[in-house]
């Protein structure tokens, strides 16, 4: 093995993280799975990591982060549809390993202060990116929302009735199955964007 420097060994630990929390979700995310993936001794994990909380933490903002990239990357029809895509239920098959892991963060959070302040971190730019994607449609006239709306508002909105309609879902209720999901979240982004 050719000699890596210092940040060049941190990078090839979680590079490995990341491809074992892809496949493995964060719990997955252990000391010697991370070692064995990365070919490295448990030892230069902890050596580059304050804790396996803070490695987790880190690894996750970055998986959101390349989840953004992937959404910029796929080709959307209209700004609905690119809201449509930002929210995660348009079923896509590169964006489902990433959401598994942001409802698995969701379940964490009670338990890990440092996965806690990555899910808000990364809960922010998802707003953010929200807000941009409702002032492009607006600017482009796609969008008539009220005056007494604000882009930034709406975007909390509509992430609180994804998130809360997601965890209704996840408990099998009947009645809601997958059309109805869609069918929900399609009027709420009527009735918010298109007044």
């Amino acid at each position: 093995m050719n000699y890596l420097n210092r940040e060049q060994r941190r990078g090839m630990i979680l590079d490995a993280a990341k491809r074992v929390a892809l496949q493995d979700g964060l719990n997955g995310l252990t000391v010697r799975r991370i070692a064995t993936e990365a070919q490295v001794s448990t030892g230069q994990v902890h050596h580059h990591f304050e804790s396996s909380s803070h490695l987790k933490a880190e690894v996750f903002i970055e998986l959101m982060n390349q989840l953004n990239e992937v959404e910029d990357q796929i080709k959307t029809n209209s700004n609905l549809e690119r809201i449509s895509l930002l929210l995660g239920f348009e079923n896509i098959e590169q964006t489902q390993p990433y959401l598994r892991l942001w409802n698995e963060a969701e379940i964490l959070i009670v338990q890990d202060q440092e996965i806690k302040k990555a899910y808000n971190t990364t809960m922010e730019q998802w707003h953010l990116a929200l807000v941009s994607a409702i002032e492009h449609g607006i600017t482009q006239q796609e969008f008539k929302i009220s005056i007494s709306n604000s882009s930034q508002d709406i975007s909390w909105r509509l992430i609180a009735f994804v998130c809360g309609l997601e965890g209704i879902y996840q408990l099998g209720l009947r009645g809601l199955d997958k059309h109805s999901f869609k069918h929900h979240v399609e009027t709420i982004l009527k009735l918010e964007l298109l007044q």
